[in-house]
């Protein structure tokens, strides 16, 4: 969000999502600007809005290059990669080329995926931003995103708290 509480293409980032195919529940869960570094970032999730196991799911998050929020991102990613009962590991296993469809382009990721309970992570830069996806229920491969012109057409999960997309109460 920029300083006129705006975010996405207006702070000089590329928010990307799932194409409109996706069947379930997109909504926007998070997004920031910091106005010293010009660091901006805005997660996307897909899947129900309630998080339902037995859905496919997924989070999308678009971020400034070098952004710390991507470094977050993968932290948190690699918590949901690993059983809750499992210790987290150093360091993730070897990473796989994977390709996503970008805006109708192939773009290859790095892609980390646990064959024991279906969980996956991707990472990857289309041209000036940084995106981590993950999630299950779906193959990454068979994934299409697709810049988002107005990230507050997406449904907002904590519009009971009194606040709209851009930051302004709606009190």
């Amino acid at each position: 969000m920029n300083g006129q509480g705006i975010f996405g293409a207006a702070a000089g980032l590329d928010v990307f999502a799932v194409d409109a195919d996706w069947p379930e529940s997109r909504q926007v869960t998070g997004h920031g600007h910091d106005r010293t570094s010009g660091d901006s970032h805005v997660y996307l999730w897909f899947g129900s809005p309630h998080f339902d196991p037995e859905v496919a799911h997924l989070t999308v998050l678009s971020a400034s290059p070098g952004n710390a929020e991507t470094g977050e991102a993968m932290e948190r990613a690699v918590e949901h990669y690993h059983y809750p009962d499992e210790n987290l590991p150093a360091d993730l296993p070897a990473s796989e080329p994977v390709t996503l469809t970008v805006d109708g382009v192939p773009a290859t990721f790095e892609l980390w995926r646990n064959a024991a309970n279906g969980y996956w992570i991707a990472r990857g830069r289309v041209a000036h931003t940084d995106v981590v996806v993950y999630g299950s229920g779906t193959e990454p491969g068979e994934l299409a995103l697709v810049r988002v012109s107005d990230p507050t057409s997406f449904s907002n999960p904590f519009a009971f708290l009194g606040q709209d997309l851009s930051g302004r109460s709606s009190l």
